[in-house]
């Protein structure tokens, strides 16, 4: 019978285990590796995402602060778009006031209102300072400026709508050809640290990745002429929404659409794209 423990089949199970012990190594060194360079790549792509981010960021933030500064500017343009006439009035007011009404009919004219709570309107001479008009189907009232012809709210004649409820509210869309929201377009035209139809609208604002970096590890705070990624970000595009209730306070709901970029010294460029709604007046409560 042959003798399993012998000094031959010993090496030969050494072997084995060395061989099996070597491959597990093998295997695991691997592992490493490619989890490792997996991460890496996850984390590089979690910052650019956060570039992103950040850049998206700075677009909303530039539009607030000038519109901080210019509201009365933004809630023209915003007018404009649709339209309607920016010096108009278009709050709708409650037609009672704790459980009474607000407004009353006129003596000469019974389809004209005028406002008793929670006091009178009246001029110098005591007459009625403010006229009404009750809009269908809600309990609301619309000052005018006209018995007879809506076209005063908006920007050009025939934008009053037909429908009795939206005639003296909401104008029907203005013709294109005009242009109705250029001057939007300009409001949020500086918005941005982009070359803009090859002008450089905001220099100073720039930020521009140094062109000496070739790896990341390149980039130095105290040296470098540049920035270790290119950071851009404009604002696309200002939407008019339609919140309900609103218009009781005489504001306008805008949704503010932005983009930002970043570029790393891959030239992978990164971009993200955020939206924020806000409600503006002409004094600027925003």
């Amino acid at each position: 019978m042959k003798n399993l423990f012998s000094p031959s089949n010993r090496r030969g199970v050494a072997i084995v285990v060395a061989i099996f012990f070597s491959f597990c190594m093998l295997i695991l060194f691997v592992s490493m590796i490619y989890r490792r360079s997996s991460t890496s790549s996850h984390n590089r792509l979690t910052i650019q995402e956060r570039q992103a981010f950040f850049a998206a960021r700075a677009a909303i933030q530039h539009f607030l602060v000038k519109a901080k500064f210019f509201p009365t500017e933004l809630y023209d343009a915003v007018e404009f778009s649709q339209g309607k006439n920016p010096l108009c009035n278009f709050t709708e007011f409650d037609g009672d006031i704790a459980g009474k009404p607000a407004f009353e009919a006129m003596a000469t004219r019974p389809d004209v209102y005028v406002r008793i709570r929670p006091e009178r309107e009246l001029d110098m001479h005591n007459k009625p300072k403010y006229f009404y008009l009750p809009l269908p189907n809600v309990n609301a009232f619309v000052q005018l400026g006209s018995f007879h012809n809506p076209d005063y709210r908006f920007l050009a004649p025939g934008l009053a709508a037909d429908d009795p409820e939206s005639r003296y509210i909401r104008p029907k869309t203005p013709d294109a050809a005009l242009k109705p929201d250029k001057f939007l377009r300009y409001f949020v035209r500086d918005c941005t640290n982009m070359v803009i139809d090859g002008t450089r609208l905001q220099p100073p604002l720039e930020m521009v990745i140094d062109k000496k970096i070739k790896k990341i590890t390149d980039w130095d705070v105290g040296t470098s002429e540049g920035y270790p990624y290119s950071m851009s970000y404009r604002v696309d595009q200002v939407k008019i929404q339609s919140i309900k209730g609103l218009r009781k306070y005489g504001e306008e709901a805008i949704e503010i659409v932005v983009e930002g970029q970043a570029k790393d010294f891959q030239g992978k460029l990164t971009s993200q794209v955020q939206k924020k709604t806000e409600k503006i007046t002409r004094k600027g409560a925003l």
